[in-house]
């Protein structure tokens, strides 16, 4: 759910700050990506799973 919201607010900021239409999605698939490793690895971290 995190890395959602996160995907999210990065393609709202992205296509306010663009003109070019395939930079927000992009931004959003990195925030994506890179949101969902980080709470995975803090889960891990804390014994959360795993």
């Amino acid at each position: 759910m995190t890395a959602l919201a996160a995907a999210l607010a990065a393609y709202i900021t992205g296509a306010h700050l663009t003109k070019d239409a395939a930079e927000p999605i992009v931004w959003a698939a990195a925030t994506f990506v890179a949101t969902t490793g980080l709470v995975i690895l803090l889960e891990e971290k804390t014994g959360l799973i795993g």
